[in-house]
């Protein structure tokens, strides 16, 4: 098994970091790891994630959604034929740090025989980049939002 874990402090409430991971129709403006996602995030529930994995490749997967926990955890698994070729089981999970902080943890438990050939050496700097951008887009979203107030 293998396990990729990248954590980020980001200056906004899980609600706000929580509105931005949820939007899966918005990933493609935001998120340069999980390119695209369509479907619903509801148990049981099958969602299409386009993944780019290194400099230019990328594929769609299915996975289905495991998880729903609002403004605490969303968690899907992907496979590839069976579990035991390859499976995938990301988590991303939002932890309070105060009133307007918010820690978010984004980690993926790897396992299966074909996870050395699909799994790229450097595929961390994709979570890492994912976890950048988020931050970002819900940095700047709940400052509009103060902004906005009386």
């Amino acid at each position: 098994m293998r396990e990729i874990l990248v954590e980020t402090e980001v200056d906004a409430p899980p609600r706000t970091v929580w509105e931005v991971l949820a939007d899966l129709r918005a990933y493609r403006e935001w998120n340069p790891h999980v390119t695209d996602a369509r479907g619903d995030l509801r148990e049981g529930a099958t969602v299409e994630i386009r993944v780019r994995s290194g400099l230019s490749r990328s594929r769609t997967i299915p996975v289905t959604v495991t998880e729903v926990t609002p403004e605490r955890r969303l968690e899907w698994v992907g496979r590839v034929l069976s579990s035991r070729l390859f499976e995938g089981q990301h988590a991303f999970e939002l932890e309070p740090l105060g009133e307007d902080r918010t820690r978010f943890v984004n980690r993926e438990r790897l396992s299966g025989l074909l996870v050395p050939v699909v799994v790229p050496d450097d595929a961390r700097r994709g979570y890492e980049a994912m976890n950048r951008a988020l931050s970002e887009r819900a940095e700047r979203r709940f400052e509009a939002e103060a902004d906005s107030e009386p």
